[in-house]
């Protein structure tokens, strides 16, 4: 992504902190754009705007739109688009977010997937935000999973990772009794 490289080098050769917030707004201002018309952007394109508002969210600006574009991205069918969904949300987004109910439902259907790969990248996102509602939702699924003997293994462990962090934030609503003992095997 030529964009997103050249965005940073830009940013990092700015003297001083009102240069650099200059240009990160003038960067916003085209990403804004570019989602107002999302039907004329391709997958490359809406990663690269999200990749550059997940740089600028890390630079410690506050972002009050992409977010929808990042969850879009999850539901992709390709990996990179998907991968950076997936990234991006668990970046931009906190458990507390009114955006999590929208996720849900990608995150339940790579988890059902027989794709290894986008069950991983489900279970790191459940494992970073836990919320809620993702415990009541997704935590049947994750215990399907940690408890299957022909899931593979890095899917087992990631699966137990999840459901020891809902476990700990919801203990109420996963009762460990039927997978305590699978968690301590991996």
């Amino acid at each position: 992504m030529r964009g997103l490289t050249n965005f940073i080098s830009e940013i990092r050769v700015c003297e001083n902190k009102e240069q650099e917030h200059r240009r990160v707004d003038k960067e916003l201002a085209k990403i804004r754009t570019k989602f107002t018309n999302p039907a004329k952007m391709q997958g490359y394109d809406r990663r690269k705007y999200v990749s550059k508002l997940v740089y600028i969210y890390m630079l410690g600006y506050e972002l009050d739109f992409g977010h929808m574009e990042a969850i879009n991205l999850m539901s992709s069918v390709k990996f990179s688009e998907k991968q950076m969904g997936y990234m991006a949300v668990s970046v931009l987004l906190d458990e507390d977010s009114d955006m999590i109910r929208l996720l849900v439902n990608s995150v339940h259907h790579d988890l059902q997937s027989n794709n290894e790969t986008w069950q991983c990248l489900a279970l790191n996102l459940v494992a970073n935000l836990g919320s809620k509602e993702m415990a009541e939702t997704i935590a049947p699924e994750m215990q399907r999973l940690l408890l299957a003997s022909n899931a593979h293994l890095v899917v087992r462990r990631k699966a137990a990772l999840g459901m020891l962090r809902l476990y700990r934030r919801f203990p109420d609503i996963l009762p460990a009794s039927e997978w305590r003992g699978r968690m301590a095997e991996l």
